[in-house]
């Protein structure tokens, strides 16, 4: 297979691209990653895919269509496939089509579109050796295990090719003296073991499944004999169903006769337990009557004996009464004269608990107008202190305000200085190349009538000494008008001038904002920059020590109710007493008006108190307050004040505490007393009102029915239930000298029996009936052809079951026989392919290299430091560069006319800078006579090789 061209449209990042290949040599195809290199490759086996048609919505299709857009995929190749050149196109998702067209053979000129297309690529591709395909690309990401390449037909036919050469050579011949093995010549023996093998195989297959499982043929004869087995079966059972009928019916005419025969014998008893039964109820009906006589009696007695006792019960009731009342009124006069007793006591406890009450209220309003005044005193002390403190703390904000003003308008700073001198070392290193790499020029007077000189138009006088100039750029030299001599430096000096520019343009741009022309003026500026910064910093320094004083005064007097706790932003971090200036303003506003409440307060308690007197024998604390100058008073003698007052108001509270405990005592007596009073008084009006209303019900009731005649009545109702009592004794024994239980158990028995004969009767009726029924439906005559026709049947399946399955295992004994054989010989392969991969891989990893290949043409071990590593312990980069070689070796033993493109898309990523170099050595001596395409995103590495090199854009 050759490669001649790939053309993509739409596909993922592609727009559109075209990939034109030799039919021979290297080919690197680079591009930067992402644009669609390995893209290329996907698309073909798209289009190579027998199984892809181009009406196809499979995922892998729909995902290569660029995003957001419904445009065709469109993939073309140009190949040559079993010596036939052709082109095949598919076009996907929009308006899909296909196309094959013949370029060369037997059908050059031949188009085919559609389906028709697909099928007939499908065709030609089956032809191909997919295993070598797949096998020959080294894919970006893909797997690096070990390549297996024993179904590779293309391989297979070259191992041949090289075991019969090897055995020529080894026997001397020329090539036809030997005899080939299958499918390296074309003589005739050759092809009829081809085609033994070819034709065992296809016999194999119509009985056995590629894994030595029974195939279609013989799973479906096996089906066939287990479903005449089945049905035999179930024949046999439909004809036991017949025979089962039958017999059941003979037995269930039986049982309905010896039924019908127990029905009568049954209804015979029935009727005679069910006369003694009848019997035993008119018994039990009698018993029935005299009970209820006699409990009508025993009701009537019951009644008069319990309206007897209620009349005994009420005229009782009636003296408790009486009595009770008494007791109640004897109680009653005891309480009033204990009320009238303590009501005396506790006027007298009330009225020492309120001038004592009213002695603690002065003594306490005293008190509080004492701590108030100190409390006063002690705030205009602080008022004074924090006045002081704001007036300081507000100049020296002022004077950080005019520091931090000039520091704003002093655009120097230290990294711009810092710029600067780099700028300037800059600029002074670039003068100093340029004045080095740069011309002299030395214009000396000769003669005192010399003519007129200018120098890029400047007249020059001549006078004095010579001048030296240096020419660092295009300089006019004119004399007087009739010359001018144009000196132009050469282009380094150009180049190093122009730095010198740049130069002293960057050192402008940086001296420019800081408003100043030189470095040094800079450095001047940030000088005063920073003593300002100091000072500034000293001012911020005494303006937090002063609110650090100022607040540790009102963290420690915070108990005050005026302080900075109450209301004020401390500072987080600063420690106690952080404040700010407006928190002492605050404060002293707070300290102000509370002291002003405190003066009129104060006031206000010194006016009460002189105008109410205390309690005679009891201080309340006035006097103290009245006799203190307050115009003089400091806040110690406040606070002593204060606490004499303070001992006032204790023995005040501790004598008011005293009085009302007395009066609570008494106040408790006198409720006791009072509520055992009410409690006689309810109780002598209740006994009263008890006695009155027994007295009216017994008189009521005497006038209805007298005491003498309720005694005769209870004695009359008595009489009568003894004779009532007598006649249901007799009764009851004359209805159990019958037995009734046992009379009434063998009626309901009887009936039961009866009940259950006719059930089952009826029953056995119905199951006649449904018998005859299945045995007119079942049709006994049918089934028995149908059990007869299933058994030859059956034996004759079992016959060619029998027979088929000798012949299969004759075919799988033929097969195993000849792939034994087969694999024999294919081991034979291993030699060549382990030999042309050691060739290979010696110029790769050196002369020791040597590997070791399985049955399947699979490299399993390799030879390092005289240990043999398996394939899963070499490193990932030596599994890609083995890989690599085992792909060349094979595309090197196949036959160019049927071997496929070596595909290498980004590989050797895990190599070092020697082994990529070795194997890409290796890669364009196998170019020679094959197709290598190499996918890259870094074409440096094939730099040395001979190849053909198409760019990606």
């Amino acid at each position: 297979m050759r490669l001649h061209r790939i053309h993509v449209e739409n596909f993922r990042s592609i727009h559109e691209r075209t990939l034109t290949l030799p039919d021979c040599g290297l080919v690197i195809a680079e591009g930067l990653n992402e644009v669609g290199k390995t893209s290329m490759i996907e698309a073909l086996d798209l289009l190579l895919d027998p199984k892809l048609k181009a009406t196809s919505k499979a995922g892998r299709v729909i995902q290569t269509q660029p995003y957001g857009t419904d445009l065709p995929v469109v993939v073309e190749a140009e190949m040559t496939v079993g010596g036939v050149r052709l082109i095949h196109s598919k076009q996907f998702l929009h308006q899909p089509q296909a196309r094959l067209e013949f370029v060369s053979g037997r059908r050059a000129g031949e188009v085919l579109t559609g389906e028709e297309a697909t099928d007939a690529m499908a065709e030609i591709w089956r032809g191909t050796d997919d295993t070598l395909w797949q096998a020959l690309r080294l894919m970006q990401a893909g797997s690096l295990e070990a390549l297996s390449l024993r179904s590779s037909t293309a391989l297979t036919a070259a191992l041949d090719r090289a075991v019969h050469d090897q055995a020529v050579r080894d026997q001397g011949g020329e090539g036809d003296d030997v005899a080939a093995p299958d499918g390296a010549s074309g003589n005739g023996s050759d092809r009829d073991g081809a085609g033994l093998l070819a034709a065992v195989m296809h016999e194999y297959e119509q009985y056995w499944t590629p894994t030595g499982k029974p195939g279609k043929v013989l799973k479906e004869a096996a089906a066939e004999t287990e479903r005449l087995t089945a049905e035999l079966q179930q024949a046999t059972g439909r004809l036991a169903e017949v025979d089962t009928v039958v017999s059941d019916l003979e037995e269930s005419q039986e049982n309905l006769e010896d039924q019908q025969k127990s029905l009568a014998a049954l209804k015979v008893s029935a009727a005679r337990d069910a006369a003694a039964l009848a019997d035993l109820e008119d018994l039990e009906h009698a018993v029935t009557e005299a009970t209820r006589a006699e409990q009508d009696a025993r009701h009537l007695r019951d009644a008069a004996v319990d309206e007897l006792k209620d009349r005994r019960a009420a005229v009782a009731e009636l003296a408790d009464a009486r009595d009770a009342e008494e007791d109640a009124r004897a109680a009653a006069r005891t309480a009033l004269e204990a009320v009238e007793a303590v009501e005396s006591q506790f006027t007298e406890a009330d009225q020492a608990w309120r001038e004592a009450d009213s002695a603690r209220r002065k003594a306490k309003e005293a008190w509080d107008a004492a701590r108030r005044r100190a409390s006063e005193l002690r705030d205009q002390a602080r008022l004074e202190r924090l006045n002081q403190t704001i007036t300081t703390i507000t100049a020296l904000q002022a004077e950080i305000a005019e520091a931090e003003n000039r520091i704003d308008t002093n655009p120097a700073t230290a990294a711009g200085i810092k710029a600067a001198r780099a700028a300037e070392q800059k600029l002074t290193a670039a003068r100093i190349r340029l004045e080095t790499a740069s011309p002299r020029m030395t214009l000396s007077r000769l003669a005192e009538d010399a003519p007129e000189l200018r120098v890029d138009g400047e007249p020059i006088s001549g006078e004095g000494a010579d001048e030296s100039r240096v020419v660092d750029r295009r300089t006019v030299v004119e004399v007087a008008e009739a010359w001018r001599i144009t000196v132009v430096p050469a282009a380094d000096v150009d180049d190093l001038a122009h730095q010198v520019e740049a130069a002293e343009r960057d050192l402008a741009a940086l001296l420019d904002p800081m408003r100043v022309a030189t470095v040094e003026e800079a450095r001047d500026l940030l000088s005063r920059r920073r003593r300002e910064e100091d000072a500034l910093m000293a001012l911020r320094q005494r303006v937090a020590r002063e609110l650090e004083d100022a607040g540790a005064e009102a963290e420690g007097s915070g108990g005050t109710g005026s302080g900075v706790g109450a209301g004020s932003s401390v500072e987080a971090g600063n420690g106690a007493g952080s404040v700010s200036l407006a928190d002492l303003i605050a404060v002293r506003d707070r300290i102000t008006a509370s002291s002003a409440l405190v003066r009129e307060t104060t006031t206000e308690v010194t006016t009460t108190n002189t105008e109410t007197d205390a309690a005679p024998g009891m201080t309340d604390g006035s006097e103290a307050l009245q006799g203190a100058d307050q115009s003089t008073e400091t806040p110690e003698q406040a606070d002593q004040r204060a606490d004499l007052l303070e001992s006032a108001h204790e023995d005040a509270d501790l004598a008011e505490t005293t009085a009302r405990s007395a009066r609570d005592t008494v106040q408790e007596r006198r409720s006791t007393a009072r509520e055992a009073a009410s409690a006689a008084s309810s109780t002598l009006t209740s006994s009263h009102d008890q006695v009155q209303r027994l007295q009216d019900r017994l008189e009521a009731a005497r006038e209805q029915t007298s005491d003498q005649a309720l005694e005769d009545a209870a004695r009359t109702a008595e009489e009568q239930h003894k004779d009532a009592t007598t006649r249901v004794t007799a009764a009851s024994q004359d209805l159990e000298s019958h037995s009734p239980d046992q009379v009434r158990e063998a009626a309901q028995a009887s009936a039961r029996r009866l009940a259950r004969a006719g059930e089952r009767l009826a029953a056995s009726r119905g199951r006649h009936a449904e018998l005859t029924g299945q045995l007119r439906g079942l049709d006994r005559e049918g089934r028995q052809d149908r059990f007869d026709e299933l058994s030859g049947l059956a034996h004759r399946s079992g016959i060619e079951s029998a027979a088929l399955t000798r012949r299969a295992d004759a075919a799988r004994l033929l097969h195993d026989t000849l792939i034994r054989h087969r694999d024999e010989e294919h081991r034979r392969y291993l030699e060549p392919f382990t030999r042309e991969v050691e060739r290979l891989g010696r110029g790769v990893f050196g002369r020791d290299m040597a590997v070791r290949v399985d049955d399947s043409l699979t490299v399993t071990k390799r030879l390092l430091n005289g240990a043999w590593l398996d394939w899963d312990q070499l490193s990932t980069g030596a599994k890609e560069q083995l890989g690599l070689v085992v792909r060349l070796a094979t595309a090197q033993l196949v036959d160019p006319k049927d071997g496929v493109p070596v595909i290498l898309d980004d590989a050797l990523v895990y190599s070092d800078r020697v082994r990529t170099s070795r194997v890409l050595k290796e890669v364009a001596t196998g170019s020679r006579n094959h197709q290598v395409i190499v996918l890259t995103s870094a074409p440096e590495r094939y730099d040395g090789l001979d190849a053909t090199r198409i760019p990606f854009q």
